[in-house]
């Protein structure tokens, strides 16, 4: 959620005096974390937040845009008008909280439009690596909620994905899909390039 900056520090007896826990169960979840990549451990300096780098921000999305591309594909022939009428919702909602200058709640509501088409796809293990990258798009996600517009794209591009489930059309489904996630990887990059000049004038 970035309520632990990327590089901050992190001290295990006063992680476990926050959480009201020992050490132990601190030190385990650390080492589940270093594991799935969010912190670091530097040898006889600590633990950190792991930095979020332009590596990461490709890599994540460039497998998304694949993976949730083909599960847009699957999900076209076997949306039933309910599910199309909760994602139409989703949309809905998010426009509005977005009018009501509410970025957090619209930026939920898109990410339900995403779980809604992939709880329809008979593929567990497509579902599992999708989910599996969830926790890394949660990070990223609220970087690219930062830059001015981008929620305003994905509202228009959530719409085409929208449109093509709604027309039952796998090809198009898969490309809008497609289309929306390397969108927002573009964006993240041209923001991340821009703070890169910033700083180095």
């Amino acid at each position: 959620s970035l309520k632990l900056e990327p590089g901050s520090p992190i001290v295990e007896t006063s992680l476990a005096e926050q959480l009201g826990i020992s050490k132990t169960p601190v030190r385990d979840a650390l080492q589940e974390l270093e594991r799935e990549g969010f912190v670091t451990r530097v040898f006889f300096k600590g633990t950190y937040v792991t930095d979020v780098t332009m590596k990461d921000i490709r890599e994540v999305f460039q497998l998304r845009a694949v993976l949730e591309g083909l599960a847009a594909r699957i999900a076209a022939p076997v949306l039933t008008d309910d599910d199309l009428r909760a994602i139409a919702g989703h949309l809905e909602q998010a426009q509005l909280a977005l009018g009501q200058g509410d970025l957090a709640r619209c930026s939920e509501r898109g990410q339900q439009i995403h779980h809604a088409i992939r709880r329809r796809i008979d593929n567990e293990r497509l579902a599992v690596i999708i989910a599996n990258l969830d926790d890394h798009l949660t990070r990223l996600r609220g970087l690219s909620d930062q830059i001015s517009g981008r929620l305003n794209k994905s509202l228009v591009e959530h719409g085409r994905v929208l449109a093509a489930l709604e027309r039952r059309d796998p090809d198009a489904a898969e490309r809008a899909m497609r289309d929306h996630l390397f969108s927002v990887l573009h964006d993240l990059q041209q923001s991340g390039m821009q703070r890169h000049d910033g700083e180095t004038e």
